[in-house]
C-alpha cells in the first residue's frame, strides 16, 4: 500500500503483525499500523482512507479482537496517544478520552467517590471499544453496561467530520450500539455519587467473583459469543453441557474455568480458534436449536 509516511506526525509502521497488539496475540500484519498523535492526524488518516476505498479498523487495548493469520489489507488506527486518553471530573460528570484505560477508569471513579461503573472493573480494554460493544457484565441487575451511563460521545465519521451525539442519537443493546460507523473520541459519562469505601469494596467483591468464574490471567479475548436471547441456559453453561470444556484444536482450548473463553496455549493461530468457532456453533445448533453470534470481532 503507497502511505505516505509524512501524511501524520505520529507513527506508521507498514506490516506490523497484529498478534502482539491483541490479548489473543494472534494475527499476522496489517497492511499499515498508524498511531495518531492527534485529531489532526486522525482526520487525515480517515480522509486518505476514504479518498482511497481502503478498508480502516479502530483497535484499542485488543481484549475482544481475532486478527485472521494473513493480517489485515488495510489501515488498523491505535488512538495510544496522550491526545486520546484525557480525563477530566466535573461534579459527577466525566469526560474521557477513548484511548483511556477500563480498569484505570473505574479505580479513579471509584476513588472520587463517583458511582455506576464499579462491576466493570474486571474487564480490560480502552473506553472507546468499551462503549462501541456496549461491555458490562452478566444479565444480573448488579452488574451494568457502561452504556447505561453515557449522556454524549464526541465522534469522527468516514469523512474525517467531527461531531457531538447526545443520549437520544445514541442506541445500546445487549453488546451492541449504532456507532459502528463512527471512531469514538471522548465520551461523557454521568455518573451517581458514593462513599468511596462502599465503592472500593464493592469494586473488590466484583474482582473477586470475575476472579473466581472468568479467565483473567490467561491470552483469552474474553466471552467469544453472545448469550442467546430468550434461553434458559448462558452459551457458557450449554458449551459445558456439551462436554466442551477442555476441548483442543491446534494451539487453542476451550477454556476449563469458563465454556466461553477460548484460550491462545501459546502457539494458536486465528484458524484454530476458528475451527473451534464453527464446532462450538454447530453442536449447539443441532443440539438446542440456537445460532450463536460471536461477542469478538474478527479482523
Amino acid at each position: 500500500m503507497n502511505f505516505p509516511r509524512d501524511l501524520i506526525k505520529g507513527n506508521i509502521i507498514p506490516g506490523e503483525r497484529l498478534g502482539p497488539h491483541t490479548s489473543l496475540r494472534i494475527g499476522g500484519p496489517a497492511a499499515i499500523w498508524a498511531e495518531p498523535r492527534d485529531m489532526r492526524d486522525l482526520k487525515k488518516i480517515v480522509v486518505f482512507a476514504g479518498e482511497n476505498r481502503i478498508p480502516m479498523f479502530v483497535i484499542g487495548g485488543g481484549t475482544n479482537v481475532l486478527a485472521r493469520d494473513k493480517g489485515f489489507k488495510g489501515i488498523v488506527i491505535h488512538l495510544g496517544s496522550s491526545a486520546f486518553k484525557n480525563i477530566r471530573i466535573a461534579g459527577t460528570t466525566v469526560r474521557v478520552g477513548a484511548g483511556y484505560s477500563v480498569p484505570a477508569l473505574v479505580r479513579l471513579c471509584c476513588g472520587e467517590g463517583l458511582s455506576g461503573i464499579e462491576s466493570l472493573i474486571g474487564i480490560p480494554g480502552t473506553v472507546g471499544g468499551a462503549i462501541c460493544m456496549n461491555a458490562g457484565g452478566s444479565s444480573s441487575p448488579l452488574y451494568k453496561n457502561i452504556g447505561d451511563y453515557v449522556s454524549s460521545l464526541k465522534v469522527m465519521d468516514n469523512k474525517g467530520n467531527v461531531k457531538t451525539l447526545n443520549r437520544k442519537a445514541l442506541s445500546f443493546g445487549y453488546r451492541s450500539s449504532n456507532l459502528s460507523e463512527y471512531i469514538i473520541i471522548e465520551s461523557d459519562l454521568e455518573l451517581g455519587k458514593e462513599e468511596k469505601s462502599a465503592l472500593k469494596s464493592r469494586c473488590s467483591k466484583f474482582l473477586r467473583l470475575k476472579k473466581d468464574k472468568q479467565v483473567l490471567d490467561g491470552l483469552s479475548a474474553g466471552c467469544v459469543f453472545k448469550n442467546p436471547k430468550n434461553s434458559q441456559f448462558t452459551t457458557g453453561q450449554m458449551i459445558e453441557m456439551l462436554g466442551l470444556k477442555g476441548h483442543i484444536i491446534g494451539g487453542a482450548q476451550v477454556s476449563r474455568k469458563h465454556a466461553n473463553f477460548i484460550i491462545n496455549r501459546g502457539r494458536a493461530s486465528c484458524e484454530d480458534v476458528l475451527k473451534l468457532v464453527n464446532m462450538i456453533s454447530k453442536k449447539v445448533m443441532d443440539n438446542y436449536n440456537i445460532s450463536l453470534e460471536l461477542e469478538i470481532k474478527i479482523i
